[in-house]
């Protein structure tokens, strides 16, 4: 009995390890992406070359609330950015699309206080400061091609828009089918 008791204990503990293991492996994925991660795109306006709105794929995780414009979106090389207020900080960083939340409501999600300047300067790709205008011509030609995050500091407040950066206008047609 006594053999037969220590077994049944080593097998008890034995699947009490493999469930805290089990459960702590799921809470790690779980927590691998979320809808504030700061990298993700969950969509994209969709902007032509004159500042107005043609569509959208996806739905956007941005903070605008109308402070600041972006245009072309998709982009080759040259974003425009404009603003109601003054622009004094820029921020152009890599990000990855999902689809994972496309029935989201980010306005009640997102808020202008979500990340802070440091978090936002990791992995920047581009950065410019002090630059104080309400319009701005960014050249992204030294960007890979790909999904970004354009954080703005505008009158001392942070909102953020989603980019396509691209090689041609013709890719559009492929985000589309990426996005349905």
């Amino acid at each position: 009995h006594v053999t037969q008791h220590k077994k049944m204990k080593r097998i008890i503990i034995f699947l009490a390890l493999v469930s805290v293991i089990g459960c702590s492996e799921k809470e790690d994925s779980d927590n691998s992406e979320n809808n504030t991660d700061i990298n993700l795109v969950t969509g994209i306006n969709l902007i032509d070359f004159t500042g107005g709105k043609i569509g959208q794929l996806g739905n956007p995780n941005e903070l605008n609330m109308i402070n600041f414009g972006l245009y072309p979106n998709p982009t080759v090389n040259i974003l425009n950015l404009y603003s109601m207020g003054n622009i004094s900080k820029i921020w152009i960083r890599p990000a990855k699309s999902s689809k994972n939340y496309l029935q989201t409501d980010f306005e009640t999600v997102l808020n202008s206080e979500l990340y802070s300047e440091n978090e936002i300067e990791t992995n920047t790709k581009l950065k410019l400061t002090n630059s104080d205008l309400s319009k701005i011509k960014i050249d992204l030609g030294g960007l890979e091609i790909g999904y970004y995050r354009v954080f703005v500091k505008v009158d001392g407040i942070i909102f953020w828009r989603n980019i396509y950066v691209g090689t041609n206008t013709s890719e559009l047609d492929n985000l589309k089918k990426d996005w349905n």
